[in-house]
């Protein structure tokens, strides 16, 4: 018999300190001034007698590894939950400060100013899990889908659709009210940019202030799906009639979201005593070989690196926006992705090692990986898993770029390196043509991903559960 299930949820606030660059649109110049809100880190620690997990999100543009690493040592050493039972997802917040990515990638750098802000960082995102695991209580989980149509678009291929699942654990104290909801959704959170100099925490905040204001007290977190393709409203690349980026059209899809979610929860049944489990893997994937030689590549960076570049402002003018900034201002992206294929030939022939986690409780899985998958990689791995519901994430434990699956893939011509810098004509493919991986290793990262829930069902059932 699986013992009673205890579950604890807590939240602390990490947003940066005034006064430092924001990093992630760099075409502003000011620093920041403010906060709209605050950034958050929350956490849900799940224990059964015989296991214990921690689901620990945050309000953050990347989770890298030095980070998650640190972090799960340190919740480690104050809980005892093992390092591979933690789960550190990162929202993809544009509106947060560009801290280091993953150790597999080397190409963005380093946004300096934030040495304190980092080094206090790991103890709050810990002491955020110390809590949680502290205030567990008796409880009962359940968990559902549903799905929220029209808040989202394929920002790659627009003429496509995307996966507008919405998948949702709730967790209730022995009350019978929610203790915590974990909702998982595929978007980028690009609905703010550089118009603003204020920290954000994007579309999760107007959505969690949705979800606590119908059920006070609950911790409300959300957790970044696959969204390497996909973006909010209609922001696909190179759409001139894109919605402006501002805090109303921010709140209009975090609400909307949140009443597909609060329409969900009273139709979700619960029990108490659901088993817990939790397994970590590490695939080693393949490099990406790029169709052009380093000298190419190093003659490249070397004509942009005499162009001109305009004076930026303070913050973005009104008619800026992220699905047209690359055309306006071309040399600044240009620059960068050069930098970026010259890493990938340094790298070319060492493995980037990824790894796949998966948290479950009952017939609840939470299945997580380091990529901006695509989302039909994502789909395919919540319709195969053996769990009725499946809480798929990208974005974990690392950063290791964009991951488009073979079809996506294929859609991009064998050109030149000057054409493929050209904004006007392929900013469209991005995601595409900065994958750090070969053709076909999406496909790999999916049925390894579908392997490790399968073995954590296995390993439920072997408890007799």
């Amino acid at each position: 018999m699986v013992s009673a299930l205890l579950a604890g949820a807590a939240e602390a606030d990490i947003t940066p300190p005034y006064g430092l660059p924001h990093g992630a649109w760099r075409l502003r110049t000011g620093v920041s001034v403010g906060r709209h809100e605050p950034l958050l880190a929350q956490a849900l620690v799940l224990d059964d007698g015989r296991r214990t997990v921690a689901l620990l999100t945050c309000d953050l543009l990347f989770a890298g590894h030095a980070l998650a690493r640190t972090v799960r040592a340190r919740v480690h050493a104050r809980t005892g939950i093992p390092p591979e039972a933690v789960l550190l997802n990162a929202s993809h917040n544009h509106s947060a400060p560009r801290l280091s990515r993953g150790a597999g990638l080397a190409a963005l750098d380093h946004q300096s100013g934030f040495e304190g802000y980092e080094h206090a960082l790991p103890d709050l995102l810990a002491g955020t899990v110390y809590a949680a695991h502290y205030h567990r209580r008796p409880a009962s989980v359940g968990g559902g889908t549903t799905r929220a149509p029209g808040l989202t678009v394929n920002r790659v291929l627009p003429e496509q659709a995307v996966d507008d699942t919405v998948a949702v654990l709730r967790v209730d104290g022995d009350d019978g009210r929610p203790i915590a909801v974990v909702t998982s959704f595929a978007c980028h959170p690009i609905l703010m940019a550089g118009h603003t100099l204020l920290w954000n925490a994007e579309f999760p905040a107007p959505f969690r202030a949705a979800i606590a204001g119908a059920h006070p007290g609950v911790v409300a977190m959300f957790g970044q799906g696959c969204a390497g393709d996909v973006g909010p409203w209609n922001y696909w690349f190179g759409n001139p009639e894109a919605l402006p980026q501002t805090y109303e059209h921010r709140d209009r899809l975090g609400k909307a979201l949140a009443l597909r979610v609060l329409d969900l929860l009273p139709r979700l049944s619960t029990r108490p005593h659901a088993p817990v489990a939790g397994l970590s893997h590490t695939i080693a994937l393949r490099r990406r070989r790029l169709p052009w030689t380093r000298d190419e590549i190093l003659a490249m960076e070397s004509k942009l690196a005499g162009l001109p570049e305009p004076r930026y402002p303070e913050a973005w003018p009104a008619g800026l926006h992220t699905m047209n900034s690359a055309q306006r201002f071309p040399v600044l992206y240009q620059k960068g992705a050069v930098a970026m294929y010259r890493e990938m030939l340094r790298l070319a022939d060492e493995p980037m090692n990824a790894e796949l986690q998966v948290l479950a409780v009952g017939d609840v899985a939470v299945a997580a990986n380091p990529f901006e998958l695509f989302n039909g990689g994502g789909r395919r791995i919540r319709e195969r898993s053996p769990f009725g519901t499946t809480l798929v994430l990208g974005y974990s434990n690392d950063y290791l770029g964009y991951l488009p699956g073979a079809e996506e893939f294929d859609r991009l011509p064998d050109v030149s390196l000057a054409e493929i810098l050209d904004q006007d004509r392929y900013r469209w493919a991005y995601g595409i043509s900065n994958t750090p991986l070969e053709r076909g290793e999406a496909d790999r990262v999916v049925d390894a991903s579908v392997e490790v829930l399968h073995a954590v069902r296995a390993e439920l059932a072997g408890r007799g559960t």
